[in-house]
């Protein structure tokens, strides 16, 4: 986690990162586990891929959130699986690619074996010392590297090896050598992987204030990324065609919305954090479809894909 998130949102009303500060705060983390996990009410933040379709999956399929679904790895060994309808209507998906692609199947069975592992075989194993390979995942005993480089194996995929800080959109694009891909934004920071995978918070101002998360990941490389979405049920999606003729696959929410666009080189998942009901810590006033279409204008797909 970070040590400080003073001065991070520039521009930004001091309200949101006062908001930002008391949820992230809130909600502490292993040292050695840095990903995105979003609860159905709060924001988790900490860890954040060789094309198998040939294109991009949405100009031909629709795949929707049900698909994606992983188990939740903060479940207990006897929590139901990812294909089982998970329990009080919570669904938690993957966030690295379509059902199809090695990177999502990866997470997937790395959910599973989160979520089953013996919590008191960690608690014994807890004292060994690791490689620095591990530091970016959640990977704390041997047992679990094991399956860990086991999944990798499986699926030809590789570890992320660094990672850097970034405050700034001038900076991610400095460090990413890409041109601008944002539109209208007021604030962006968060932290980029060495191969250009990066976990981003931002503001951006069209019309309306939109805050939201914003994943992007290098096909190729492995992430366990995950967000419980509530009920999966209380979705509206349909696919959307941008301007700029970018397909993307849009869900509506209650009180989020997610944006997913599949690249050639990159799987992107945007993270609203407002729906049709509002969201009292970020975006209070309803998101309607149309807002949910002008949002996804505000960014260049192709360019980060």
């Amino acid at each position: 986690m970070r040590d400080s998130w003073d001065n991070m949102f520039e521009e930004v009303p001091a309200s949101f990162e006062a908001r930002m500060r008391e949820t992230l705060s809130a909600l502490e983390e292993k040292p050695k586990i840095r990903r995105f996990r979003f609860g159905t009410g709060a924001l988790v933040a900490a860890a954040l891929l060789v094309a198998v379709l040939g294109g991009t999956a949405l100009a031909t399929d629709f795949f929707g959130l049900k698909s994606l679904t992983v188990t939740d790895p903060n479940a207990s060994p006897a929590a139901v699986s990812a294909t089982e309808e998970p329990a009080g209507g919570s669904t938690v998906i993957a966030l690295q690619g379509v059902p199809e692609s090695p990177e999502f199947q990866a997470n997937a069975e790395w959910m599973d074996f989160l979520a089953s592992y013996d919590a008191a075989a960690m608690a014994q194993e807890a004292a060994v010392c690791l490689p620095e390979k591990y530091d970016l995942y959640s990977v704390s005993t041997q047992d679990m590297a094991n399956e860990l480089d086991r999944i990798i194996r499986k699926y030809h995929l590789r570890l992320h090896t660094s990672m850097t800080d970034f405050d700034s959109e001038d900076t991610l694009y400095a460090l990413l050598e890409a041109e601008p891909f944002l539109t209208d934004c007021a604030a962006v920071s968060g932290y980029l992987y060495e191969d250009g995978s990066f976990q981003a918070y931002g503001t951006n101002v069209s019309g309306k204030s939109y805050e939201y998360q914003l994943g992007r990941y290098v096909k190729g490389a492995f992430s366990e990324v995950t967000l419980n979405i509530g009920s999966a049920e209380d979705y509206e999606e349909w696919i959307y065609t941008t301007s700029r003729g970018d397909e993307v696959q849009l869900s509506l929410g209650p009180s989020r919305c997610v944006v997913m666009s599949d690249q050639p080189k990159a799987f992107v998942a945007i993270n609203l954090l407002g729906g049709t009901e509002g969201n009292s810590l970020f975006m209070p006033e309803p998101v309607t479809k149309e807002d949910l279409e002008a949002f996804a204008e505000l960014f260049d797909f192709a360019k980060l894909g």
